[in-house]
C-alpha cells in the first residue's frame, strides 16, 4: 500500500470518527437545551396558571395564553409540594388519516389556593421541537459527509504535492544503475526531511560508485596480473612431472600442486572471462543459428561424450536464429554441455537438447541431487559431491543476464534439466 493512501485512510478514519463524535454530542447539547427550555416553559405556565387561579379567573380564560393542554381538578387535600415531570407516547388523530403516535412531556403539581387544593397537568407534545432536531441534524449530518470528501481530496492532492520530491528520489533510486557510473540528481526541495535524504543518498551512492570501480580495477588487474605467473607455475610442474627421480609421495605431492595451480588458473580465466561480460567487450553481434551452434558443440564435445558411453537426442523443432555474440554465447554452450557431460552417469547415461519457440533446454541423467534453487547461480557454490570450481552456473547467468534472457532449472527423478528463454 503506498504511502499517501494510507495516509488518507487515516485521515479519513480519524475524521469520521471526530466528525461523528461530534455530531452527536452536538445533538445531545440540543436536546438538553430544548428539554431546559421546556421545563423553564412550563414553569411560567405554572406561574400563569396560580396567578389566574388566585385572581378567581377559569382556566377557560387563560388556556389560550398559555398555549398548552391543562387540566386542572380540584382535590381534597394536596399532598405533593414538587414538580413531576414525564414523557409519554399519544396516539392522534389528524385530518381523519389515520392515528399517529407521538410524544408528549408533561407536568404534574398540586397546589392550594383560597383554601382548595388542586391536582393540575400541564402537557405539550414534543413533535414540533423533534422535528427541528432532526432536520438539524440531517443538515449537519449532510455539510459533515461534504467536509469528509473536500478534506479528502484536498488532503490527496497537498500530499501529492508535498511527496512530490519524496516520489521523485523512489523513481531515480529505482532506476539508479552503478555499472553506469552516472550520479544521482534529485529534485530541489525546500523541505528539510527530504533535502536531508537526498543529501544522504547522494553521498552514500558515491560513496558505493567508488568502492564498486576500486574493487572492480583491483580485481581486474589482480586477474590479469596472475595469469602469467600461474602460466609460469603449470609449465614448471608439468616440466617436473616429466622427471622419473623422485619417489612415489614426493610424485604425488606435485600431482596436487599442479590440479591446485591448474584449478586457480581456471578460476582466474573465468574471473576475467565475468569482467569482460561485466564491461560489455563482447558487443559485437551476427546473426547465428542456434541449432547448428548446438549441433557444432556436440560434433566438439564427441569424445567426451563417448568416453562416458552418453546418448545424446535432439530434437529441433524449429530453427533459431538470433543476433548475439558467437563468441559468447559458445561459452554458454559449452559450459551446459561440459556439467551436462561431467556430472552425467558413468555409463549408459543420456543428454537431450530440445530447441523451441524462442527457447532451447539441455536435459542429463545424473545421479547427484537436486540442485538448491536459491544458490544455484551464486558463485562458489557446488554439491558435495562436485569438485568443480562452483563458477560454472554463475557464468550461465551472467550471459543469460547479458541478454535480458531467462534461465529455470528443473529435478526430476533421476535427470537435471536447465531451460533457456530467449
Amino acid at each position: 500500500m503506498k504511502l499517501l493512501t494510507k495516509t488518507n485512510i487515516y485521515n479519513s478514519v480519524a475524521t469520521v470518527v471526530l466528525f461523528t463524535v461530534g455530531v452527536f454530542v452536538v445533538l445531545k447539547l440540543i436536546l438538553i437545551k430544548l428539554d431546559s427550555e421546556q421545563e423553564e416553559q412550563f414553569l411560567q405556565a405554572k406561574e400563569i396558571i396560580i396567578k389566574s387561579l388566585k385572581e378567581g379567573k377559569s382556566a377557560n380564560n387563560f388556556l389560550s395564553n398559555i398555549g398548552e393542554k391543562i387540566v386542572i381538578t380540584e382535590i381534597y387535600k394536596q399532598t405533593s409540594f414538587k414538580n413531576n415531570f414525564r414523557e409519554y407516547e399519544q396516539e392522534i388523530i389528524e385530518d381523519g388519516e389515520g392515528e399517529e403516535e407521538v410524544d408528549v412531556r408533561e407536568l404534574n403539581f398540586q397546589c392550594t389556593i383560597n383554601d382548595k387544593a388542586y391536582s393540575i397537568s400541564v402537557s405539550k407534545s414534543l413533535s414540533e421541537g423533534r422535528e427541528i432536531v432532526e432536520y438539524i441534524f440531517g443538515i449537519v449530518v449532510l455539510f459533515i459527509l461534504i467536509a469528509i470528501i473536500f478534506l479528502f481530496v484536498l488532503n490527496t492532492f497537498i500530499s501529492e504535492l508535498v511527496f512530490s520530491p519524496f516520489y521523485d528520489t523512489l523513481s531515480k533510486i529505482k532506476t539508479w544503475n552503478i555499472k553506469k557510473n552516472e550520479p544521482l540528481i534529485f529534485k530541489k526541495t525546500n523541505i528539510d526531511e527530504f533535502h536531508l535524504l537526498n543529501d544522504s543518498i547522494e553521498a552514500l551512492t558515491q560513496q558505493i560508485q567508488s568502492d564498486y570501480k576500486h574493487l572492480k580495477e583491483f580485481t581486474e588487474n589482480v586477474s590479469h596480473e596472475a595469469q602469467t605467473p600461474l602460466s609460469i607455475i603449470s609449465t614448471k610442474i608439468e616440466n617436473l612431472m616429466q622427471e622419473d627421480n623422485y619417489n612415489q609421495k614426493q610424485h604425488e605431492a606435485i600431482q596436487h600442486i599442479y590440479q591446485a595451480t591448474q584449478r586457480l588458473y581456471k578460476l582466474n580465466q573465468v574471473l576475467i572471462l565475468m569482467s569482460r561480460i561485466e564491461n560489455k567487450q563482447y558487443v559485437s553481434t551476427e546473426k547465428v543459428s542456434i541449432n547448428k551452434l548446438i549441433e557444432e558443440k556436440i560434433v566438439e564435445l564427441e569424445d567426451f561424450i563417448e568416453a562416458k558411453q552418453i546418448t545424446v537426442n535432439t530434437q529441433f523443432n524449429v530453427e533459431i536464429e538470433k543476433e548475439l555474440n558467437a563468441v559468447l554465447f559458445n561459452i554458454l554452450l559449452n559450459n551446459l554441455f561440459i556439467n551436462a557431460i561431467k556430472y552425467n552417469l558413468d555409463e549408459g547415461g543420456t543428454i537431450k537438447v530440445v530447441v523451441n519457440n524462442d527457447s532451447f533446454s539441455i536435459e542429463n541423467t545424473s545421479s547427484i541431487e537436486k540442485i538448491d534453487k536459491r544458490f544455484i547461480f551464486e558463485r562458489f557454490t557446488k554439491s558435495s559431491t562436485s569438485a568443480s570450481l562452483g563458477v560454472g552456473l554463475s557464468l550461465i547467468k551472467k550471459i543469460i543476464d547479458f541478454y535480458n534472457w531467462h534461465i529455470s532449472y528443473s529435478h526430476k527423478e533421476d535427470s537435471h534439466k536447465f531451460k533457456i528463454y530467449m
